[in-house]
């Protein structure tokens, strides 16, 4: 059967079977993107009506189900919403005064909404957009509520402005802000489960409102901000779990920004309904400049003005640096790399990370991602036993330290640590254990043949110099 005669017989059978109701068919168009065909069942002498995606109903029966058994679905759902809809003096809607105090905010993505947004008052945060609801109330099936748009603003006569100041008073009052660390979230929902019970915090903390819907508008809310920085205890990132609540971590380097960026992208893929979804960036909350943006966005303004501060207290910072290069199956050696991020980031081949592993001023520029990104192992790092805690993955730069900033190494940091990671390394777990091995000279021509043959440049002039070890 084609949609739309499927249509038809659910309309001719809905009006047999409710007389007392309004049936007509209307294409839903709704925020995050999604639009529908929609039955509009209206109770009589009501301005309310509620919607059923007839879609889903018709995919039902190129699934397996008979018209029959989806008739009766459609039938049971008709009873429920007609049974269940919110009571609503649709004269009060057009009386802004009496309206203000049900406003309510809702963040969601920009992207897939563009053509709604055009036409309803907004405000743009980074990726996303906080919009309007007059709630309506609620009851068993969840929450009403009405859009506002532009042309019930110019009906009412006011401006945006007084629209979004309203919203945020009616909603701090009405949906009170609500944060708790995950653990306490856990406990709740598990009882007296005692497999959850924690004495120890953990790093996540949930932030929504109360009753939890459209809760991730809790972000705008004048002075939660910094009142979430008392509780987490500086500066944190927020991970938008959904339209309904976001996660906050704090900003202690406990976790690099590229695994919180997997985390948000891999929830939204495999846990959130694309209904739900808000979006895959994560973002930072600077406690001191009192900033909300996208992290990377914080990550470039503070490399930025660590540049500039760099160069105000080092006005004759050398353009080029001279480090030593070492490279998965390699010897190191000594080569000129410029001093800019940039220089340094092509370097290693991606974001750059600094380790500092040794009590001396001397430091190891690695690339971040390193093993994210499955990068062939390194070097392995040496606690004072000997004992390997750590493997660097792809390639990385010794180079020397200042108070501020990085600096060449001198001529006996560079035979110190040329002999250090002379030696090029396989690695193998046993157990709980890693173990080193060096690589034999031959096995190492042989692991080189297939890579660009004798590159000495990495964005920089290889420099030759004798450091007591032979590389032949």
């Amino acid at each position: 059967m084609d949609f739309d005669v499927f249509k038809k017989t659910v309309m001719d059978e809905m009006r047999e079977r409710f007389p007392n109701l309004e049936f007509e068919f209307r294409e839903m168009k709704k925020l995050q993107g999604e639009s529908y065909e929609g039955l509009m069942v209206t109770l009589p002498g009501s301005k309310m009506s509620a919607s059923l995606n007839l879609d889903s109903y018709y995919e039902r029966t190129n699934t397996g189900a008979s018209e029959h058994q989806v008739i009766n679905m459609i039938e049971s759902a008709v009873r429920e919403v007609s049974q269940n809809m919110p009571q609503f003096d649709w004269n009060v809607l057009g009386n802004y005064e009496q309206m203000k105090d049900t406003l309510m905010l809702q963040m969601i993505p920009v992207k897939g909404n563009e053509e709604k947004l055009a036409e309803i008052p907004h405000e743009t945060v980074e990726d996303m957009a906080v919009v309007y609801r007059f709630d309506l109330g609620s009851n068993e099936r969840g929450v009403s509520s009405v859009l506002v748009t532009d042309t019930m603003l110019k009906d009412y006569g006011i401006t945006r402005e007084q629209l979004a100041a309203d919203a945020n008073d009616a909603a701090v009052k009405n949906h009170q802000a609500s944060l708790r660390n995950m653990n306490e979230v856990l406990q709740e929902m598990a009882g007296d489960r005692a497999d959850f019970r924690s004495d120890e915090p953990s790093p996540l903390w949930v932030a929504t409102v109360e009753g939890g819907m459209n809760g991730a508008s809790v972000i705008q809310y004048p002075g939660f901000l910094e009142r979430a920085v008392e509780t987490i205890g500086g500066d944190f990132y927020v991970l938008p779990s959904s339209i309904h609540e976001v996660l906050l971590v704090a900003d202690d380097g406990s976790v690099a920004l590229t695994q919180l960026e997997q985390m948000v992208r891999d929830i939204n893929e495999a846990e959130v309904a694309p209904a739900d979804r808000l979006s895959d960036s994560v973002f930072h909350y600077d406690s001191e400049a009192h900033i909300f943006e996208n992290a990377r966005s914080f990550e470039l303004r503070e490399a930025m003005l660590a540049e500039a501060l760099f160069a105000e207290d080092e006005p004759e910072q050398p353009k080029s640096l001279t480090v030593l290069l070492v490279e998965p199956n390699r010897y190191p050696k000594v080569v000129e790399v410029g001093s800019d991020l940039s220089d340094l980031q092509k370097a290693v081949g991606g974001y750059i990370e600094v380790v500092y592993p040794f009590e001396e001023k001397v430091g190891l520029i690695v690339n971040e991602e390193g093993k994210m990104n499955g990068l062939p192992l390194n070097r392995a790092l040496r606690d004072e036993n000997g004992e390997v805690y750590d493997v660097v993955a792809g390639s990385f730069l010794v180079t020397g330290l200042t108070e501020e900033s990085f600096a060449s190494l001198t001529e006996a940091q560079i035979n110190k640590f040329e002999k250090l990671f002379h030696q090029p390394e396989a690695f193998l777990r046993m157990g709980n254990r890693i173990m080193a091995l060096p690589i034999p000279k031959q096995e190492q021509e042989a692991r080189t043949t297939d890579r660009t043959r004798d590159t000495d440049t990495v964005g920089s002039k290889s420099k030759p110099r004798k450091t007591g070890h032979d590389e032949r």
